[in-house]
């Protein structure tokens, strides 16, 4: 049910395809197979309502899907191609062995659970099961994931939080009222973004802790007067943070914007050649700082507070839409031929 959901997500115009049922369809779909799956590892009891919950929601809703719209999802190609045979004739069939098999496994590990009750000590109710992956690499490496992909999408709605200041005067600067990516495909995810925060994680926050570290040594051996040492670290912080940000943005515009496609700050004050400028390196500049003595350090506290299981059942929820997402805007995105 996964390879059908991210084949169609891979063969579909993006500029064709809206948020209507379909999609959300798929998307919860996808989220309630892999969460099926992972349940089932864990040999959890809610494999079976979850297992039958999604084979339900996914064949149900397709069937509403064809009685609105006269097919099981949404077209973005020719009605008599290929695509059309696989994904509105050959997918129902798949999905409802699909369906099946989910309901079947999440019943054997019911079955399988019930079997066993007798046999083990009943335990006071708290879990004793362990992350997803027993590696001391591995809850970096999660809350990296994590931090990726919900970065890449929250980027997306600061772009347009940052153009829609553009547009009431609130910054200087140009952008392109009709890009339907960016107003319009408000799931597009921008790895730019998601890249930065796990920048941000694996160097701009150890660099925030060793420069408020040495500062606070040295205002408690009396070299640094008290009142201004915290001031003093921010400030040599935003400063770490500026060059580092300032410096991603060029080096991104001089592989990716040498002919000034994505953006164009020529006509910016105090800019250098185009690529950044002034008002957004202060920009970029304050939102680093903030994330990494606000943001992260909270975010830390949370997901320490969560547990490996509700981190894991995030990872793989979260990861399998966002896969979903990345074979739909990332993969031959825009103007897919009709064959």
């Amino acid at each position: 049910m996964l390879g059908s959901w991210y084949a169609y997500s891979a063969a579909s115009d993006p500029d064709k395809l809206p948020y209507d049922l379909s999609f959300w369809r798929a998307g919860a779909s996808t989220v309630g197979t892999a969460l099926t799956a992972w349940l089932a590892h864990r040999r959890s009891a809610a494999a079976l309502p979850v297992a039958a919950a999604t084979g339900a929601a996914t064949i149900g809703l397709g069937a509403l899907n064809k009685l609105r719209k006269g097919s099981y999802v949404t077209r973005t190609w020719d009605k008599d191609s290929l695509r059309e045979k696989v994904f509105n004739r050959v997918m129902p069939v798949v999905h409802a062995a699909g369906s099946v098999a989910l309901a079947g496994l999440g019943a054997a590990v019911a079955w399988k659970r019930g079997r066993s009750a007798g046999k083990a000590p009943r335990s006071n109710g708290a879990s004793t099961a362990g992350p997803l992956l027993s590696a001391p690499w591995y809850p970096l490496a999660r809350k990296l994931g994590l931090y990726y992909m919900v970065f890449s999408l929250v980027g997306h709605w600061g772009e347009m939080l940052f153009c829609t200041g553009i547009k009431y005067g609130l910054f200087k600067g140009g952008y392109d009222r009709e890009n339907h990516m960016l107003w319009d495909q408000w799931l597009f995810p921008f790895p730019a973004e998601g890249t930065a925060a796990v920048l941000a994680e694996l160097a701009l926050t150890p660099a925030k802790n060793a420069v408020h570290g040495a500062i606070t040594a040295r205002s408690e051996e009396g070299i640094i007067p008290e009142p201004i040492a915290l001031p003093l670290a921010l400030s040599a912080s935003f400063l770490v943070n500026q060059v580092a940000c300032t410096s991603i943005d060029y080096a991104t515009g001089m592989v990716a914007n040498r002919n000034y496609e994505l953006w164009d700050y020529r006509d910016m004050k105090f800019n250098f050649q185009g690529q950044i400028c002034l008002q957004n390196s202060l920009f970029y500049s304050v939102i680093a700082t903030w994330a990494v003595w606000v943001l992260l350090p909270a975010l830390d506290k949370a997901l320490k507070r969560a547990g490996d299981t509700a981190l894991d059942g995030t990872l793989v929820g979260l990861g399998s839409f966002y896969a979903f997402l990345l074979l739909l805007y990332h993969v031959l995105p825009g103007g897919k031929d009709e064959a």
